[in-house]
């Protein structure tokens, strides 16, 4: 398209330098076009009136930054500075600012709960312990400071993460230490904090597949990673599977990892200290078991819970 000046008669024939330029606003009034000699394609639209004082409101056309040449009209006209459209303005910005804010919040939200959708997948844990939240759990007099106590692990994770802080519930069968473990990893994961929640034998089973797929080691490498180093791991029920040189070796690597790198641990067992390492010891080997239980033991603050086995009650 041919470009020429503005129409309207008497337009300025003045050159200008590049400082000159430079002091030119961003957007020019019809006038100011004419004065300055500016190029454009087209016409403005036609100017309105305020709506609160009839003035004459124009539409002002965006310049070139190099050369002199409006680029494009703006859509809507300059704002009139009389105080009833001042106003009028503020409560529109206002009400549009919110409106912007209200869809980001959605979709932040929206992308918050892809995520917590995508690392429930990702957190190994089941479908059935998926409803055993917070909410759903049944508090009474035996179980209370331990609901308290995970609870207010979960609302200050960050604080506790920081300083590679887990804990280990411990108690008799039937208690409710799944159903809290569980409680904690969804109410993180809710939160956009990555968790890998299960026991042993279907954490390492995940492990062995790989051996069955011949997938290879990177990616058997590549698991334990992610046990390593997940925001948080829970491990349920230690101790009531019978290890392996092989389990011991792989748990002891995930353990002493997450010790190392200060990542925190939760752990839901039936037994004592004492007990649990008898129960990992393999042919009466406890140097591994005790090496794993003593970190742990570092690691964890210990959270007792004793109620009578609620499966047996129901």
């Amino acid at each position: 398209m041919t470009r020429t000046r503005y129409s309207l008669a008497g337009a300025s024939r003045i050159k200008l330098t590049t400082e000159e330029m430079n002091e030119i606003p961003a957007y020019l009034t019809p006038s100011e076009i004419k004065r300055y000699g500016f190029l454009v394609e087209s016409e403005p639209s036609k100017p309105i009136r305020c709506q609160f004082c009839n003035k004459e409101l124009l539409y002002l056309g965006m310049r070139s930054l190099l050369t002199k040449t409006i680029l494009k009209w703006k859509k809507e006209p300059e704002r009139c500075n009389c105080k009833e459209s001042v106003k009028y303005w503020k409560e529109v910005d206002q009400a549009k600012e919110k409106a912007e804010l209200d869809m980001q919040e959605q979709k932040e939200q929206a992308k918050l709960m892809a995520s917590a959708t995508r690392l429930f997948d990702q957190s190994k844990m089941g479908k059935r312990f998926r409803s055993r939240t917070f909410e759903s759990f049944e508090v009474n007099s035996y179980n209370s400071k331990a609901f308290e106590s995970v609870k207010r692990y979960s609302d200050g994770f960050g604080k506790f993460a920081d300083q590679g802080l887990g804990f280990m519930l411990s108690g008799p069968y039937g208690t409710g230490k799944t159903h809290l473990a569980a409680a904690l990893a969804i109410d993180l994961i809710s939160k956009g904090i990555p968790v890998v929640f299960g026991t042993l034998l279907s954490l390492l089973g995940k492990i062995k597949r790989t051996y069955v797929e011949d997938r290879g080691q990177d990616h058997e490498l590549d698991i334990l990673e992610t046990y390593s180093t997940v925001d948080l791991l829970i491990i349920d029920d230690l101790g009531k599977e019978r290890a392996s040189d092989w389990v011991l070796e792989k748990l002891f690597s995930i353990v002493n990892t997450r010790y190392e790198n200060n990542l925190p641990i939760v752990v839901t067992t039936n037994f004592n200290l004492e007990t649990l390492i008898d129960k990992l010891a393999v042919n009466k080997n406890s140097d591994i078991a005790e090496s794993i239980v003593s970190r742990l033991h570092e690691m964890c603050k210990g959270i007792y819970l004793n109620a009578p086995d609620y499966r047996k009650v129901k």
